[in-house]
């Protein structure tokens, strides 16, 4: 895909406005937040290091910091606007460090270079999920956690911010909501070195989500809400699952 139409962060970057306000404390962290310090301490020892893709301001670092207040964090996410935010808000924090950059290119450096790396509600806005998937296990020495959109069967889903097409008759301002195949994530896996994967449900507080809801459904486009149990975003039935890579 040549088309940039589908990073509409870098145009707007408050379609993710809550995630300044967990950086500030304004909100309180995410239910995914909650569950990703319980994978990952189950698994970190003092001393390793963690890398976030996709951090946008860095928020998660909150909660990992429940394991250790000196846990070793980096973020790296392509909207520059959310970087810069994070390098101002955390300043004077030795332990953590954040760059701009691409999931579709992480730095060659950065190969084997971190203990944990994950990767939270980024994949589904992505054209594709090979490339950033191989970037991640390639960038991680022990394990990899995902939360992504995950079911037997992939399904390509297009949120449209306007309903502006191009000549080509393609959307021109959108966000991708892909949901992948649980079959397509191991084959991708086996690719990148046949490491073992497990696929892990989503847990989360639903009376939580409804409350943020109410409260940002009217000014952000796609906030999730729990109906019957399932999470739902506008239209859209967000299956919502976690990948564990061990290495």
């Amino acid at each position: 895909m040549t088309s940039t139409a589908w990073k509409v962060w870098n145009r707007d970057d408050k379609v993710e406005q809550r995630t300044y306000k967990r950086v500030t404390g304004e909100l309180p962290e995410m239910e995914c937040t909650k569950q990703l310090v319980s994978l990952v301490g189950e698994v970190y020892r003092p001393g390793m290091t963690v890398l976030d893709v996709g951090c946008a301001a860095g928020h998660y670092y909150h909660g990992l910091r429940r394991l250790d207040p000196d846990i070793r964090y980096s973020g790296v996410d392509a909207t520059a606007a959310y970087i810069d935010f994070a390098k101002s808000h955390f300043a004077t924090n030795p332990n953590v460090q954040f760059q701009v950059g691409d999931i579709f290119g992480l730095p060659q450096d950065f190969t084997g270079r971190f203990d944990i790396v994950f990767c939270c509600n980024v994949m589904l806005h992505l054209p594709s999920h090979d490339a950033p998937l191989r970037n991640l296990v390639r960038a991680a020495k022990s394990h990899v956690f995902v939360r992504t959109l995950l079911a037997e069967k992939t399904h390509l889903s297009k949120l449209l911010y306007t309903d502006s097409f191009g000549p080509d008759c393609e959307p021109s301002d959108f966000a991708f909501q892909n949901t992948w195949s649980f079959d397509s994530f191991r084959k991708t896996v086996a690719s990148a070195g046949g490491h073992r994967i497990d696929f892990l449900d989503d847990r989360f507080d639903a009376e939580q989500i409804n409350r943020e809801h109410a409260d940002f459904n009217r000014v952000q486009s796609a906030v999730t809400k729990v109906q019957d149990g399932v999470q739902i975003a506008g239209s859209k039935v967000f299956e919502w699952k976690w990948a564990h890579v061990t290495k």
